[in-house]
């Protein structure tokens, strides 16, 4: 998947861990390493606690990483060898079950950790050692999110309809062959159970509240609103933009990914589609513009507490993930319908000065960085000791 910014500022520096020490014989797992989106922001913040464990993955591309991730040992496989292959390695899902299959952890390790929304869950882990599989989600482009991909047709659409029933015969024998199930939301719990017919332990992911902050006293915000996305299809980045144009309101649009271009044609003379920018920039944007547009049915939702943690409310559609973190007529408000008509109502109707800056950033301030290091060490130590998933 795309990265929504560019990884060419510098970061600030994680708050200092205050659990114990974790088992060191640890081995990380997470489907690749081709930008910085809201796994690879997990992926970072799970090496505060497992600084030596090497990190497993399909495809590697270091320049699209922060260095804290860089330093870590990184075991690429060997498709990531293939030139150019950040261009097209969606066109290889087919091959990515018996590739992740073929990744060769240490034989010694204690706990394998996978972090995964495509094949990271089925690798194979060594005798003996104990298997979490933290799912941001099952494979959207299987089960919820199949016809959204075969309709697009290309490369993808066919893959899926040509593969589709192998690869989830192939899914659903991987989900079972890890010891414990964990979610990023009980939104995501819930479709395992649907998908996989397995419980799984609620841990959210972790927001930067250290690096998205407020703006200062005193900040104005600009007459425009701000969607942040990646622009691939299930994001509904085309619907906002459609409301935008028929409201002629003032729009900025900011992402990388497969749609960019036919998003920028959609666009009215009040949209700007900027594409990628810096995580500087984006902060920037999340503290000078008016409100959040977020239209997609998510997992979990990063996006929406990154603005949050800013001060800026937040205009949602009412579904998925994000009916935990936002909190209607407190932090934001829900549109119910992902259509035109029902988004140009809700923004006609939604008033972003009569949310208070200081209830965003305190509901961002619940789901911190140090809460997730913490539920994750508790986890791991629980589940070592033989304890409930």
């Amino acid at each position: 998947m795309p990265h929504q910014f560019k990884t060419d500022q510098p970061m600030a520096p994680p708050p200092a861990p205050r659990h114990p020490p974790l088992p060191a014989r640890v081995a990380l797992v997470h489907d690749w390493l081709l930008g910085m989106r809201g796994g690879e922001w997990v992926l970072q913040a799970l090496l505060e606690l497992f600084p030596l464990a090497p990190v497993h993955t399909l495809f590697y591309r270091p320049e699209r990483l922060t260095d804290a991730i860089n330093r870590s040992s990184i075991r690429p496989s060997s498709l990531s060898g293939l030139p150019r292959v950040e261009r097209f390695y969606r066109w290889l899902l087919p091959a990515l079950p018996r590739a992740v299959e073929s990744l060769r952890l240490d034989p010694d390790r204690q706990l394998v950790l996978t972090t995964s929304h495509c094949v990271a869950h089925g690798v194979r882990a060594p005798a003996g050692a104990l298997h979490i599989n933290y799912y941001f989600s099952p494979m959207r482009y299987l089960y919820d999110q199949r016809e959204v991909y075969s309709r697009r047709g290309g490369l993808v659409g066919a893959g899926l309809g040509l593969f589709g029933d192998r690869l989830r015969r192939w899914d659903q024998a991987a989900a079972r062959r890890a010891d414990h199930a964990w979610a990023i939301s009980h939104f995501v719990a819930r479709r395992i159970r649907e998908v996989y017919d397995l419980p799984a332990r609620v841990i959210y992911p972790p927001v930067r509240e250290q690096v998205f902050m407020p703006p200062p006293a005193g900040a104005r915000r600009v007459e425009e609103y701000l969607l942040v996305s990646a622009l691939v299809p299930y994001k509904r980045v085309e619907l906002a933009i459609a409301a935008a144009n028929r409201l002629a309101l003032p729009l900025c649009v900011v992402g990388g990914g497969p749609l960019l271009g036919e998003l920028r044609r959609l666009a009215g003379p009040t949209v700007r589609v900027v594409g990628a920018v810096s995580e500087a920039r984006l902060i920037e944007y999340y503290q000078t513009r008016r409100a959040l547009i977020y239209a997609a049915e998510e997992d979990f939702g990063i996006v929406p507490l990154e603005a949050m943690a800013c001060g800026m409310p937040v205009l949602a559609l009412g579904s998925g993930g994000v009916l935990e973190t936002v909190q209607s007529g407190i932090t934001g408000a829900f549109f119910e319908q992902p259509t035109e008509d029902c988004l140009c109502a809700a923004l006609e109707r939604f008033i972003p000065e009569n949310v208070d800056p200081s209830a965003c950033r305190a509901r961002a301030e619940q789901f911190g960085q140090q809460r997730f290091l913490d539920e994750i060490a508790a986890g791991v130590r629980e589940t070592l000791a033989g304890g409930a998933s």
